[in-house]
């Protein structure tokens, strides 16, 4: 073969075009991992049942066991 007639050449790694695709996706997918959970798990002080509940929007509340023989009121923040 003489080297006129061969034009194959390698390309190894990757495009530059579809590496920054990529990497400017993961930029989108980082802020949605650091959102808080919408729910957190209770633990009964009385029975120690576990429940998950809705994540409270203020510093003080109240729950209530859903336990049916427990019942009891724990109140965070007070």
């Amino acid at each position: 073969m003489s080297e006129e007639t061969d034009e194959y050449t390698d390309q190894i790694g990757w495009t530059t075009s579809g590496a920054e695709t990529v990497l400017s996706d993961l930029k989108d997918i980082e802020e949605v991992v650091k959102k808080e959970p919408e729910t957190l798990t209770h633990h009964c002080s009385m029975c120690g049942s576990r429940m998950q509940i809705p994540r409270p929007k203020r510093e003080r509340y109240r729950v209530i066991c859903a336990h049916p023989e427990c019942g009891h009121e724990d109140r965070i923040g007070f």
